[in-house]
């Protein structure tokens, strides 16, 4: 029906690994916000949809009314980002963390207004593209999407003969853009995979992670938290500890984390495996309930982060999606 919002695709997902350098594949930059899938009724009608698959529409009220002229009245079908920009026009993680915080009031959409990459087209009208090479498809989207103001940007795309890998990371890190996407021309869209078709790059490495606990600051944090404890998912379905971070926190992130985690109380640990005693002395925890955003240097063979930094919570994921970084 001309009026029915379409099924939301589940997002593919790149893996990690070097950036082939060669002419079968397309360069993106990596964005630093929310994964989200935007479908869109002829009518207009919006809803996006995060890569968990709830329902985050209003969450993001100022990009409701921006998709159906975009589109000129047709039914689609959007992968992307959605993503809060900084002074110099860069998306900026810490910004979507305050919009993930708060209501999104007048006021605060006003402060840290949100704006939509759409980086693919899985569907126009009544027609599926999974099937359609990655490059038809973002030269489809590139014609049908024309953005009648800055809420919603179609972001460029290369191939090598545009400008070389090293020399697309070489920008990124000089730009603090987060990394760079390669995606093989060729390739079918695949809901749900982890392919090799696409291949990320990240200049650091950053995870989610599942929040078992957290320990009490000491000096200037004393009467607050000081630490989170984190952990993952196994191919086992085992919650393993990997550590705590307690870096990273605004004094606006450390208020909101104490709310949100103080019903969530429970008297032993959650995790599967040992937390080292040093670690779970004076410990309280908590359902495994909240996914964050951690980044790090490396991750040792005993399964430990070393060196994190928290990012914030990430409403968009759930503790089920979670697994043991590979990095």
């Amino acid at each position: 029906m001309a009026g029915t919002v379409p099924d939301a695709v589940s997002p593919m997902l790149a893996v990690d690994g070097l950036l082939p350098d060669d002419d079968r594949h397309g360069y993106e930059w990596k964005w630093d916000g929310f994964r989200g899938c935007v479908r869109v009724a002829a009518t207009g009608e919006t809803r996006i949809t995060s890569r968990s698959g709830s329902d985050h529409t209003p969450r993001y009220p100022e990009l409701g009314d921006v998709f159906g002229p975009a589109l000129g009245g047709r039914a689609a079908v959007l992968d992307g980002e959605v993503v809060a920009l900084n002074a110099a026009g860069r998306p900026e993680f810490e910004l979507m963390q305050r919009r993930a915080m708060h209501e999104p009031t007048p006021k605060l959409r006003a402060e840290v207004p949100v704006v939509y990459f759409a980086f693919d087209l899985l569907r126009i009208d009544g027609e599926s593209l999974l099937t359609v090479p990655y490059e038809q498809r973002r030269e489809l989207l590139a014609e049908l999407v024309r953005p009648a103001d800055g809420r919603i940007v179609v972001p460029p795309w290369y191939t090598r003969a545009d400008i070389a890998p090293a020399q697309l990371l070489a920008t990124a890190a000089e730009h603090g853009i987060e990394g760079v996407v390669a995606k093989r021309l060729d390739a079918p869209y695949l809901p749900g995979a982890r392919s090799p078709l696409w291949t990320k790059r990240a200049l650091t490495h950053t995870d989610e992670v599942i929040v078992g606990g957290w320990r009490p600051g000491a000096g200037r944090r004393a009467g607050t938290l000081g630490a989170l404890l984190l952990g993952a998912y196994d191919d086992e379905g085992a919650l393993v500890y990997l550590g705590d971070v307690g870096t990273g926190f605004t004094d606006d992130a450390l208020d909101h984390l104490s709310a949100v985690l103080a019903p969530l109380a429970r008297p032993a640990s959650p995790f599967d495996t040992e937390v080292p005693r040093d670690r779970a002395r004076g410990a309280h925890w908590v359902e495994p309930s909240l996914v964050g955003e951690v980044v790090y240097r490396r991750i040792t063979p005993d399964m430990r982060l070393r060196h994190t930094s928290w990012r914030g919570l990430r409403p968009d994921r759930t503790p089920g999606e979670i697994r043991i970084p590979r990095s």
